[in-house]
């Protein structure tokens, strides 16, 4: 019984060391490599958003047209108008996109406001 507790007692040292010692702990160096990995993954999300916005353009653009082609007998005429005003939509989106730039009513002005530092 008394080897237990000797056991327990010294087992409770150690932890208490490893507690006082910062073992465990994040290093500097960890939190740099964390911060570096956030920023990557965030990257990764705007390039797929921004792929997905430029295909959902294209794709959308396209469908239209298609559809005012069939329903007016006109081929390729609106297909290739709406494909290229999908394509433009696409880069805009693209654009708002990369500059931060949001479509909430007032939202320019605010983005304005703290670029100045206003």
């Amino acid at each position: 019984m008394q080897d237990n507790e000797d056991e327990l007692d010294e087992l409770s040292d150690k932890l208490s060391k490893a507690r006082n010692s910062g073992v465990g702990k994040p290093t500097a160096e960890a939190l740099k490599r964390e911060e570096e990995h956030q920023e990557d993954i965030n990257n990764m999300q705007l390039g797929i958003r921004a792929g997905t916005e430029l295909l959902v353009g294209l794709v959308a653009g396209g469908l239209i047209g298609w559809g005012i082609d069939s329903f007016f007998e006109t081929k390729p005429l609106f297909f290739i108008i709406f494909l290229l005003l999908g394509v433009c939509s696409g880069f805009l989106n693209i654009y708002k996109i990369t500059q931060q730039i949001g479509t909430s009513v007032g939202f320019a002005e605010l983005h304005k406001r703290k670029k100045e530092g206003k």
